[in-house]
This record gives structure tokens, C-alpha cells and sequence, in this order.
């Protein structure tokens, strides 16, 4: 089987893809693959280093302010359009996979020009602008949640299966948290604003900080973002009472599963795969949607969470007001969190990958 796939930007639509691939590879043996994304997109680093042929065209938005950008993604759209064509071309995939970002578009349309088979993986309840635009042209459109279909045109034919999860960590719960000196008894709480961090969810942490240390049974592991650490440990350091063994302070969570299998609760971004990772290791959560995404589309993921009672959303201006009051009624009780992780595992599918995988051998086959 030969399969093209693109998808890009950030690693929301990288990592899917790249699960994807690994699937496709294990359910039919001998895959040949063609990973397409940009020259400037995160793809460019790591798709390489899984070993998947990778090939770049241009592409940018096209949903930009002025006229002169406007113009220079219709530009880029075009060009990457012939370029995507060529590939295609040289390549003769039996299906294309789009999982979205701007390189999925040129990508995908050339798909459906060209008459190859198309399926596309939407990540989020409110699909991006390309899948919402190619997603009736497709084989089968892949949603997380029922609640997506709505915002597709008629005539799009869905496959709902949640977003794809590998979980790579080995070691269980209790060796984890005695190999970071946690108790088993202890309630610990993983917050993060993403690799870049969020100001708000830091400045929440700062004022929450003293009346969180009355608590020693609690504890906080705390990944500030790049751009923040340093300015942050320069506040606590200027706090005598700041316990660093009760708040641990980190730059970015480089292992990032080993924290969620340790922790019991999750306060952070409402990314989609943020959301999956919750899911996948029962954590309930306090989502703050980033107000600063395309289409507010983190709100609509964390609305899904909150009906499904597996988290609760706070909208970014209410944290400082809402936060405490929110966490402190989830940390002290314990048939609550009990609940709302059942919630959150009840929306895992740990086959969720090799779905995927058969409903794009489907397309190929119909």
C-alpha cells in the first residue's frame, strides 16, 4: 500500500499523523509512506526522526487580516496546490490522509482533483477551516466526538473515533511516584500552559501558591513554559515560604506521560490532544480554553469534556476568580475525582489508532 499523508504547524496535527502511519504500517505489513508538511512547520523536525520520508511544499493561511496576507496565502495555496499535485503524481498513493494544519489543504484538494482517495482526521469538536471545506470531497471524515458532525457540510460522511493515544511509559503509578519521592497517599495536580506556558495560568498559581502550601497533603508539579520559568523562579525565590518538594517547578514537561500517570488531577489548555492524554490516563480536568486560538475552538473542546462531566471548564478572565474555589472542591473530595475519572476513561479507546488505520484501508478498498 503507498499512502500520502500531510499535516503540520503544531503538534496537534503531527503526532496523530504520525500515529497513524505506525498504524497503517502494523495492519498491512509493507507500507510505503510520504509524509508532506512545510519547511517552517514543526513536522520538519520531527516526522525525520521517525524514520518517515518527509517532502515539504509551500503553504500558509489564508484566513489572515489585510489585504497584502490575504494575497499571500491565496499565493502560497496555489503554489503549494502544483506542488502537492506533483507529488502526487511522482508518488501514486492509493489514499491521502489530511490531519490537518495549512499544509492539509493544498494537500487534500489535490487529492480530490487528481481523483485519489481522501480521508481526513479532525482533532478538535470545531473542525479547521480546511476539513470543514474539503470534508464533504472525502472518503470518510474522522471526528473525536458526535458533537463535531454539526459543523460539517451536508453530505459528509463520518467515522467518529477518538483521537489516537500511544502510551509509551512503562513504569506503573506507585514506582513512578516513589522514584519522585511522592507519597501514594498524596494528591498531586499537573498544570501546564503548553511548551510556551500561559500567563494567566501562571499568575493563578502565584496567588493560589500560599493557601495550596496550607495543605501538605497536596502537590503541584507546575511547568511554567520556556518564556516564563525564569521570571517565575525569580518570584518564589523571593517567597520564604515557598516549599519546592510541595511545588515543583519546571521549565516544560519533557516526558510528559510520566506526569500524567503519577498525577490526579489536570489544570490546563484545552488542546485536543491535551484532552486525549486526560482521557487516556483517567486525570480529571480543569480546562482553560487559550483565548487566543483560531475559532475559540479549545472552548468547544472543553465544553465536550464538562457535558461528559470528565472536567470542568473556566474561562480564562474568570480563573483568578473561579479557579481556587473550583480545585479546592475537587482536591478534597475524593469520590468526586473518583467519578469524573471513570468519566474521563469512558471517553479513551486505546484501539482508537488501528480504527483509524482500517477506516483508511476502507477507503482504499471502496
Amino acid at each position: 500500500m503507498r499512502l500520502i499523508i500531510a499535516g503540520g504547524g503544531s503538534g496537534g496535527h503531527i503526532y496523530p499523523a504520525i500515529a497513524i502511519v505506525k498504524s497503517v504500517r502494523d495492519l498491512v505489513g509493507s507500507l510505503d509512506v510520504l509524509y508532506i508538511g512545510t519547511n517552517h512547520g514543526l513536522e520538519r523536525d520531527l516526522v525525520p526522526r521517525q524514520n518517515i520520508p518527509f517532502a515539504t511544499i509551500h503553504a500558509k493561511g489564508l484566513l489572515v487580516k489585510g489585504l497584502n496576507g490575504k494575497m499571500q496565502g491565496i499565493w502560497a495555496a496555489l503554489r503549494g496546490l502544483l506542488e502537492a499535485m506533483a507529488h502526487i503524481r511522482r508518488f501514486k498513493p492509493d489514499v491521502v490522509v489530511g490531519t490537518g494544519g495549512y499544509v492539509s489543504g493544498p494537500v487534500g484538494l489535490a487529492a480530490v482533483l487528481m481523483g485519489v482517495p481522501l480521508v481526513l482526521q479532525e482533532q478538535n469538536v470545531w473542525p479547521g477551516f480546511t476539513n470543514r471545506t474539503l470534508g464533504p470531497r472525502a472518503k470518510r471524515v474522522i471526528v473525536p466526538f458526535e458533537e463535531a458532525k454539526k459543523y460539517f457540510r451536508a453530505g459528509t460522511s463520518f467515522a467518529v473515533i477518538p483521537n489516537p493515544v500511544v502510551i509509551t511509559v512503562e513504569q506503573d503509578r506507585a514506582a513512578l511516584r516513589q522514584e519522585m519521592d511522592i507519597a501514594a497517599d498524596q494528591v498531586v495536580i499537573l498544570a501546564t500552559g503548553g511548551s510556551q506556558g500561559a500567563e494567566a495560568i501562571n499568575r493563578f498559581w502565584l496567588q493560589f501558591l500560599p493557601r495550596f502550601q496550607e495543605h501538605p497533603e497536596w502537590v503541584l508539579l507546575w511547568a511554567t513554559g520556556r518564556r516564563y520559568y525564569t521570571g517565575i523562579m525569580e518570584q518564589l525565590n523571593q517567597i520564604p515560604t515557598w516549599n519546592p518538594k510541595q511545588v515543583r517547578v519546571f521549565e516544560y514537561f519533557y516526558e510528559i506521560q510520566k506526569f500524567y500517570r503519577i498525577s490526579d488531577i489536570f489544570l490546563g489548555r484545552a488542546g485536543a490532544m491535551t484532552i486525549a492524554d486526560c482521557t487516556a490516563f483517567g486525570l480529571p480536568s480543569i480546562l482553560v480554553p487559550s483565548p487566543h486560538v483560531s475559532e475559540d475552538h479549545q472552548t468547544k473542546n472543553a465544553q465536550v469534556i464538562a457535558n461528559r462531566q470528565a472536567g470542568i471548564l473556566i474561562p480564562e478572565p474568570d480563573l483568578l476568580k473561579r479557579g481556587e474555589t473550583e480545585l479546592i472542591a475537587i482536591l478534597k473530595d475524593r469520590d468526586r475525582r473518583g467519578k469524573m475519572a471513570s468519566a474521563a476513561l469512558a471517553i479513551y479507546d486505546p484501539l482508537a489508532s488501528e480504527k483509524i488505520a482500517r477506516t483508511i484501508l476502507e477507503a482504499h478498498e471502496r
